[in-house]
C-alpha cells in the first residue's frame, strides 16, 4: 500500500511540476571582465547591442556597477539624447518552446538609475525594460522606471506568456528584449546579471487542486478495496 501511495505522489508531482529541464537559455551575462568601450555583448544564443546617439561618452557601454563596484560591471545606457538603449535580435525558436510546454519567456536581472556620471545632476529620465516587437516596435509588456529613480539596485522579473501569441510574423517570431531610455535629460540607466530564458507555466491552483483530489480519490478507492 505504501508503495502505491508513493507512486501516486510521484505521479502528482510530475503532473504539477514544471518541465523546464529542456527549456532554453537565450542570453545570460553579468558583464564582468569586458572593456569599458564594449557596446555589444554575446550572452549565448543572443547578442545584446547598444543603439542610439553618442552622449556622455557613448550611448551604451560597460561600466562599474555603481553602489556595488566590488561585484563587477554592468551595462550602462546614457541619456542626453532621445531614444538610447540596448536590445537583442529576434528570439528564434519560441514557437517550438511554446509547443513543448515552455510557454513563458522570462527575463530576470537588476537595474539602477543614476544622475550624471559626476553626480552633478539627479536622475530625470524615464526608462523601460521591454519584450518588444522587432518589426513594429510596440511593447508586449514592460517595466517602467520613472523620474523618481529606483532607490538603489532593484531586482526584476519580466514574463511574457507565449501561449496567447499567434504564430504569424507580427507575434511569436519577432520578439526581442529591449532596454530603453528616452528623453533629453542626462542620466545613466544600468542593468546587470541579465538572463533571458523560457520556462514552463505552473498549473493554475484550481487545476492543481483537482489533480490533488483525483489522487486522494485513487488512494481512497485502493483502501476500500483492501478493507
Amino acid at each position: 500500500m505504501k508503495k502505491t501511495i508513493m507512486n501516486l505522489a510521484v505521479a502528482l508531482v510530475g503532473l504539477l511540476g514544471t518541465t523546464s529541464a529542456n527549456a532554453t537559455v537565450y542570453f545570460q551575462s553579468n558583464f564582468n571582465g569586458l572593456s569599458e568601450s564594449t557596446t555589444s555583448v554575446n550572452g549565448g544564443i543572443l547578442t545584446l547591442g547598444a543603439y542610439g546617439f553618442p552622449a556622455e561618452g557613448g550611448y551604451g557601454a560597460i561600466r562599474n556597477a555603481y553602489q556595488r563596484s566590488s561585484e563587477g560591471q554592468a551595462f550602462t545606457i546614457y541619456g542626453g539624447r532621445p531614444h538610447n538603449g540596448a536590445n537583442t535580435g529576434a528570439i528564434s525558436g519560441l514557437l517550438g518552446e511554446r509547443d513543448n510546454g515552455n510557454s513563458i519567456l522570462r527575463m530576470t536581472g537588476s537595474y539602477l538609475t543614476k544622475g550624471n556620471w559626476d553626480n552633478s545632476l539627479a536622475w530625470d529620465q524615464t526608462a523601460e525594460i521591454q519584450f518588444q516587437n522587432t518589426a513594429q516596435y510596440f511593447a508586449y509588456n514592460k517595466i517602467v522606471i520613472g523620474p523618481t529613480g529606483s532607490g538603489g539596485w532593484q531586482d526584476f522579473t519580466l514574463d511574457l506568456d507565449l501561449a496567447g501569441l499567434a504564430s504569424d510574423r507580427n507575434h511569436i517570431g519577432e520578439i526581442q528584449a529591449n532596454f530603453y531610455m528616452f528623453g533629453n535629460a542626462v542620466g545613466e540607466f544600468q542593468f546587470d546579471n541579465i538572463t533571458i530564458q523560457t520556462v514552463a507555466a505552473i498549473p493554475e491552483p484550481s487545476v492543481a487542486s483537482l489533480l490533488g483530489f483525483g489522487v486522494l480519490g485513487l488512494v481512497a478507492t485502493r483502501l476500500r478495496r483492501r478493507s
